[in-house]
């Protein structure tokens, strides 16, 4: 790859723009740096800086100057690219900067203006729109490499660079898996919509003006079986997250031993191994490219997991980055960099193409063999709840039905609310203190704003009205109103019957009935004014029959049932459907503490607890909490229009009880 751009990066070395073109976009290069350098003079004065030299770093998709004050002190000023970035997702790029920096990753540092302000927008005579500008403290160090040259480093070297960036970008996807965004935080998706679909972020690829007939059908179907595989990998959050988003060696900054990293401004939602795949890139078909990549595996390795079944995807994911920057240079033919590295890009891809299509070895030497698609996927993915807006009850555990259900809404295009009890104090706006156990339930937003979807997470104890009240107002005030309730918060109670006091049967009935009761009570108004909506209550398979120790649990399930019959034949006419789930054995923390007191009470072990629930069912296993909520997602949709005041067991056919 690092030959064909060498190739005609000197190819374009020979061609020339008129300097006297009028136009901004018509100008060459260096004009057009020298209006955005002018730019740059004009902004100096908002950050205190005063007379200042300003030369060129690099004018790519930024304009990147080096501004050095009489002092002798550095800083880098970007002017960015016109309507690229909203204010508020540069916004977020320069939070998930600072976050990364605070948790000890070397990125560069942020610098507010005098007024406190992230970056200014300024006109200027000579360049045509409005432009972004903002400023970064000078990071030391050389790139590791530039893609339009070989390394030219011995073996060892190379190695240890990219061993170094294994290291790196692990800690990167460390860090953000965890992390909990601020509120309005907002970044791309590089997905495969972002990076190939019919309205990927930076366009069509395949309509390239000087793209031949037999290369636009070699990438089609090529994106074809990538759509297919990308599907089947899925995006759980240990393969899918946010990402740097541009892992170029350019933007890998060595100090001594160290690795400084640079440029975010593609920073987004993506999978951990594009950001691997971007740093291989432009190696692809070199005699160092297996070196480099047993070094960026080893060092990846040494921080995180990465199992070989990822380590699998590594050449679609290389493909998907060849789509994306081939579309990358079609949306941008004005300028110089895609006119130099488009038709590179259009030979080096249409060969990965080939050997992916083809049934010849994986073409980046990957170990492991891929996954195949059955069929390929339609080219546009299937979000039936976009727009809608869905309400989840206890989505407190990530082993939960609450969380798997607020996942698999998301992935369906619905905006999330997701609930759950707190320990500590409620503030008027919502917010917890003195509870370190319900951080760990914001912890789990993320995951969800992964789905490119809306997400709030907020306290809400379903016995209090005054709570309910709350939630409901911010939900509304926040997204507009509610569109599907799904009605997951209770508890367990197990015991015998001639133990079980009046004060815990009305434990049972409060949290699991009445808390329901008042939940859909305050929500129906939003429904009613949006037209329809959706309520899915969680019953139990002992909502539809009964089981010995379980007394208030059943009773209390039993009631869901019948309340969940009565409400759908009253809500029919506003459009409102009202069902109900009835799980078998589930494997969440919850049926964790139904096996506990099956073994307490039979004088069992909490495995032999367990296995011995298992073998009621046809399938001699527990559910996965995703099995639940895949349910939960086709009762909201249309797909289950017909379906009201219905009471649906999911239990591998385990009887209902006696």
């Amino acid at each position: 790859m690092l030959n064909w751009m060498k190739t005609k990066k000197k190819n374009a070395e020979t061609r020339s723009v008129p300097d006297e073109a009028p136009a901004f976009y018509e100008m060459s290069p260096d004009r057009q740096a020298e209006h955005l350098k002018n730019l740059c003079v004009c902004a100096l004065g908002e950050w205190g800086l005063g007379p200042a030299d300003i030369a060129l770093i690099k004018y790519r998709e930024n304009a990147v100057f080096q501004v050095v004050s009489p002092a002798g002190d550095r800083v880098v000023m970007r002017v960015h690219r016109a309507n690229y970035h909203s204010d508020e997702a540069l916004t977020s790029e320069l939070t998930l900067m600072d976050a990364l920096r605070e948790h000890g990753i070397a990125t560069p540092p942020t610098l507010p203006t005098l007024d406190g302000r992230r970056f200014v927008t300024l006109d200027h005579q000579g360049v045509p729109e409005p432009r972004q500008v903002d400023v970064l403290g000078w990071v030391e160090g050389s790139p590791i490499g530039v893609i339009e040259e070989t390394a030219a480093l011995p073996e060892d070297a190379l190695r240890r660079n990219y061993t170094l960036s294994g290291q790196l970008a692990a800690r990167i996807h460390n860090f953000t898996q965890t992390w909990t965004p601020p509120a309005g935080f907002t970044r791309r998706h590089w997905d495969e919509e972002g990076l190939f679909g019919d309205d990927g972020h930076f366009g069509c690829f395949w309509k390239m003006d000087f793209l031949r007939e037999d290369q636009q059908a070699l990438l089609l179907k090529a994106r074809e079986k990538l759509r297919a595989e990308l599907g089947t990998f899925g995006k759980s959050p240990d393969r899918y997250g946010l990402t740097q988003g541009d892992f170029l060696p350019e933007n890998l900054l060595k100090h001594e031993d160290t690795l400084r990293i640079i440029d975010f401004d593609d920073c987004g939602f993506g999978w951990h191994m594009m950001d691997l795949a971007t740093s291989l890139f432009f190696l692809a078909g070199e005699p160092d490219f297996n070196t480099a990549l047993e070094g960026l595996v080893e060092g990846y390795r040494s921080e995180r997991q990465l199992p070989d079944d990822h380590l699998a995807i590594l050449p679609g994911m290389m493909l998907a980055r060849g789509f994306s920057y081939m579309a990358w240079a079609q949306s941008r033919a004005e300028t110089e960099s895609a006119k130099t590295l488009g038709p590179a890009l259009v030979e080096g891809v249409c060969a990965m193409a080939a050997d992916y299509v083809g049934a010849s070895a994986d073409p980046a030497g990957a170990s492991a063999s891929r996954t195949e698609a059955s069929s390929p996927r339609s080219t546009n993915t299937l979000r039936p709840l976009e727009g809608k807006v869905a309400l989840i009850t206890g989505a407190r555990s990530p082993r939960g039905m609450g969380f798997a259900a607020a996942l698999k809404l998301a992935e369906a295009g619905a905006d999330i609310v997701m609930t759950s009890r707190t320990r500590g104090d409620i503030q008027d706006n919502l917010d917890v203190t003195g509870d370190d156990h319900y951080s760990a339930f914001l912890d789990l937003v993320p995951r969800v704003l992964a789905c490119d979807v809306r997400c709030l997470a907020l306290p809400l104890d379903v016995s209090s009205p005054a709570q309910i009240k709350a939630v409901v107002a911010k939900v509304t005030d926040t997204f507009g109103g509610i569109d599907i309730l799904f009605n997951n918060a209770g508890t367990a109670f197990a015991s015998p019957f001639m133990d079980t006091s009046g004060e815990d049967f009305q434990d049972a009935f409060n949290i699991n009935v009445m808390g329901m009761i008042q939940v859909s009570q305050a929500v129906i108004p939003s429904m009613v004014q949006r037209g329809g909506g959706n309520i899915i209550n969680n019953a139990s398979i002992y909502g539809l029959g009964a089981a010995p120790f379980v007394s208030a649990y059943v009773m209390a399930k039993h009631a869901i049932v019948g309340l969940t019959k009565t409400m759908a034949l009253e809500l029919g006419d506003p459009g409102i459907r009202v069902n109900a789930v009835c799980p078998g054995m589930v494997l969440t923390e919850m049926g964790d503490k139904e096996y506990d007191m099956i073994a307490t009470l039979q004088d069992c072990s909490f495995e032999e607890a367990r296995e011995g629930l298992a073998q009621q069912n046809a399938l001699k296993r527990g559910a996965a909490p995703e099995e639940i909520a895949n349910v939960v997602v086709f009762l909201a949709t249309e797909a289950a229009s017909f379906i009201t005041g219905a009471a649906l067991p999911i239990s591998a056919g385990q009887p209902a009880g006696l």
